[in-house]
């Protein structure tokens, strides 16, 4: 049932099959352009598709992204190109191309570092576009369908290497469907739209959808509403490329979702707890160096790889927020899956599924662990620390996790038992925003001293008292060792990076 919610949901937010038809006219009509330009750079165009739209993974733009639009990437690759090679001459030679064209001239933005983009108006209140015209020649070098891109930082143009097609093509190789899945899709999909078709045959395969393009989809969306007011957005082919090497061709799309969450965070907790990564080839750290090795790149030597991660090893920033979004996602996927609402997934768009909001149901099962008396930290009972996320996240009221934290301390026996509840109480007001009186303060490092043996609780007592370090956080992991203790609510008062060695 939940799986099938997603898919519902996965159908609202991908694009509809008369948006699509725009968008092809649209690219085909640039692509018509481009084929018939005269460029210094070189001849015989090579215009193809790159990115969500080739791959099958788009999403219906999140209206409050001030990048709101279908974003179409197009390659224009000169397959021959002159003796002499520029990137600054090959770049202007597509952009004056367009400019010869009056109404892309009009619609033509400001230079990008690497494209020309042409946004187009909205219509009717339907979801803009805008074509991302990415300059390329075919390059002598790397992999098969390696091409040659452009890139402009601060007037000065470089060269750098790109394989979009050798990309699809790998992507296309692990994307695999049957003959009755094609039936299947093509006849859903003519018969909600025969206005648009005259037969079955008509309908494009670029419309059909596995389960792996569907979980890309609820996970690009996911993305998108969580960054809508945070800086360091994780990019899209990064999302795609490990979800794609790590799922089970058998997986439906709640465990193609599972399959990318575990793999993540699994690597991150095993990181900052030792320091460092064994090389899988799909997510690693060496060095003091991120990759995310394009896969089509693989046995290639280092250098003429391809790093999808090249800019979290400019700004560190980029890796956390890519961390910190993937614990987001496993606690909404855990509401979600308790709740039975797509509403839990913090997606924005219309609600799908029938149940009951998931802060409620936790409320009830923590009352119910109160009166059985279990303790607050037991791998049994996270029902008051998810309560605590949800309170941090704004999605339930602090005044009922108060209380239940209160009936807790109450009831909690005198030693440790008592402890674990005060630091759960304290925690909440730390995570309301609210100072600690000196009374309070005085009392957290009792608590400290009075189990300063155990690594769990100079961890916490540290993080209220905002004196936490990294070799505590690892102490108390090597503790825990039977589960990622990243994942508690009040980890989240720890505001430094994590030095990776």
């Amino acid at each position: 049932m939940s799986n099938q919610i997603l898919l519902q949901v996965a159908q609202y937010l991908d694009i509809s099959p008369s948006d699509f038809k725009i968008a092809q006219e649209r690219f085909n009509a640039v692509k018509t352009w481009l084929d018939n330009g005269i460029y210094r750079s070189g001849y015989l165009p090579d215009v193809y598709l790159q990115g969500s739209f080739r791959l099958g993974t788009v999403v219906r733009p999140y209206y409050k992204d001030k990048d709101g639009n279908f974003d179409i990437d197009q390659v224009c690759e000169l397959t021959k190109y002159n003796q002499f090679k520029s990137s600054e001459v090959l770049k202007n030679d597509i952009g004056d191309r367009l400019k010869e064209n009056s109404d892309y001239e009009r619609m033509l933005d400001e230079e990008g570092k690497r494209c020309w983009t042409i946004e187009y108006a909205t219509e009717n209140n339907r979801p803009g576009f805008h074509i991302d015209i990415l300059p390329a020649l075919k390059s002598n070098v790397g992999a098969l369908h390696n091409i040659d891109i452009t890139h402009k930082e601060k007037n000065i143009y470089s060269w750098s290497t790109s394989n979009p097609k050798g990309y699809y093509l790998w992507f296309k190789s692990k994307n695999i469907y049957s003959s009755s899945f094609i039936e299947s899709q093509r006849s859903t999909i003519f018969n909600a739209n025969r206005e648009l078709y005259e037969s079955k045959e008509d309908v494009p395969k670029q419309l059909f959808r596995t389960s792996l393009q569907r979980s890309i989809q609820i996970m690009k969306r996911h993305r998108d509403v969580h960054f809508i007011d945070k800086d360091f957005k994780p990019i899209s082919i990064i999302i795609t490329t490990i979800t794609t090497q790590v799922y089970n061709s058998e997986s439906n799309i709640i465990q193609i979702i599972d399959e990318f969450i575990n793999y993540t965070l699994s690597r991150n907790e095993f990181l900052i707890k030792n320091g460092y990564l064994n090389n899988d080839n799909i997510l690693d750290y060496s060095n003091g160096k991120w990759q995310i090795p394009n896969p089509v790149d693989y046995g290639r030597p280092e250098s003429e790889k391809e790093n999808f991660a090249d800019r979290w090893n400019m700004e560190p920033k980029l890796a956390n927020a890519f961390f910190e979004w993937c614990h987001q996602l496993k606690r909404d996927m855990n509401s979600f899956k308790k709740s039975g609402l797509s509403d839990s997934l913090n997606l924005k768009t219309k609600s799908f599924g029938i149940g009951e909001k998931v802060d409620r149901i936790l409320i009830k099962e923590t009352y119910d662990l109160f009166e059985k008396g279990l303790g607050l930290f037991s791998s049994g009972n996270r029902e008051l620390l998810e309560l605590i996320h949800l309170g941090i996240e704004g999605k339930t009221e602090w005044e009922p996790v108060i209380e239940l934290a209160e009936r807790f301390y109450h009831k909690a026996n005198e030693g440790e038992g008592k402890d674990v509840a005060k630091v759960n109480y304290y925690q909440i007001f730390s995570h309301r925003g609210k100072s600690f009186s000196d009374k309070a303060k005085a009392d957290i490092l009792n608590i400290l001293r009075r189990n300063s043996h155990s690594a769990s609780f100079v961890l916490c007592c540290n993080l209220l008292l905002g004196t936490a370090n990294q070799q505590m956080i690892r102490a108390c992991m090597k503790e825990f060792h039977y589960e990622n203790i990243l994942e508690w609510p009040i980890i989240r008062l720890y505001n430094n990076a994590f030095i990776l060695n």
